[in-house]
């Protein structure tokens, strides 16, 4: 059998036959962004465990090569993405949550601790070579992503973890029975050198570590692409990241302060002319470099409030005569 035949029979056939009649046309997005992730960070992956001969190919089962790498290759990567995105439609498991689960710091940041220690653990291992490289690798690999979809949403990952695993772990076991069947037939092979050599029911350890962790990596970024709401938290995310010191200085505009103290409240520090606020080097007039409309504004509020209630009781009858 060719590689683009297992491709055809085992992943693209299965995918098709999911969707077929499922509501699949709102998810073409999600898909295609993270069919597109897969393949920029996998690539230079796979480039190097082919050229470090960690993975082999029989020369007749591959049709083309990009760099040392099958372009079969990369058409799995992609239709593994599109097959765990079918699976997801067709268990209703992939439309967003309808209400996210409160926010969870402590999760996020145990999630994203918890891979990076897996990435620091992945490097060790590869580093150190020999039957642990394989599984370094995959390690050091799957790690990162791993890491940054818990950084962003680990709580809502965790209150989701059912549908999660009824998405991954069927599609994980479908690729192993594939993978064992692909091996035996001699399409690819794994370096004795390079690997543990413990085997789960002929395949190997680090093969069916792989299809696992790929499943659950691409069940969880569909899940989070998805939802419109971890979205719009991702979004916020990078806006507090690039946008904290210019919502701080516009915090400090000449308006903001004359308002700010107009209503009584405390001028913030670090205006745009680097002096504290309510000061002003070399004028005294207590309001910053304010313009003069707002200044008259303020001035006139000041005026008003100083009034007691009696004057502002004669300036309403009189008011009120004049207007008889």
């Amino acid at each position: 059998m060719s590689y683009l035949a297992f491709d055809l029979l085992f992943v693209a056939l299965p995918a098709v036959l999911l969707l077929w009649g499922a509501p699949w046309r709102p998810l073409v997005g999600p898909f295609a962004v993270l069919a597109t992730v897969a393949l920029l960070w996998t690539a230079p992956w796979d480039e190097h465990l082919v050229r470090t001969g960690v993975w082999d190919y029989a020369p007749d089962a591959v049709l083309a090569r990009v760099g040392a790498v099958p372009a079969e290759e990369y058409g799995f990567v992609v239709l593994e993405v599109l097959l765990v995105g079918a699976w997801a439609v067709r268990t209703g498991a992939l439309p967003p949550a309808v209400l996210l689960p409160a926010a969870d710091d402590g999760a996020r940041r145990r999630g994203a601790l918890a891979w990076g220690l897996v990435t620091v653990v992945g490097v060790a291992l590869a580093s150190a070579g020999g039957h642990l490289r394989y599984l370094g690798l995959l390690l050091l690999w799957v790690g990162p992503p791993m890491a940054l979809q818990r950084a962003v949403a680990g709580d809502v990952l965790r209150a989701r973890r059912a549908a999660r695993a009824r998405v991954a772990l069927p599609v994980a076991l479908w690729l192993c029975a594939a993978d064992r069947l692909a091996l035996a037939d001699g399409i690819w092979a794994i370096s004795p050198a390079s690997s543990t050599g413990v085997l789960l029911l002929g395949l190997p350890l680090e093969e069916a570590l792989f299809f696992l962790l790929t499943c659950v990596l691409v069940t969880d970024g569909l899940l989070l692409a998805a939802d419109p709401a971890v979205r719009e938290r991702a979004a916020g995310l990078l806006r507090a990241g690039r946008g904290g010191q210019a919502a701080a200085t516009t915090s400090c505009t000449p308006g903001t302060v004359a308002r700010r103290l107009a209503v009584g409240e405390s001028a913030p520090t670090g205006s745009r002319t680097g002096t504290p606020a309510g000061m002003v080097s070399g004028t005294g007039t207590g309001v910053g470099s304010v313009s003069r409309t707002d200044r008259l504004s303020l001035t006139s509020r000041r005026t008003s409030d100083r009034r007691t209630p009696r004057a502002r009781q004669m300036l309403a009858s009189s008011s009120e005569e004049a207007s008889f």
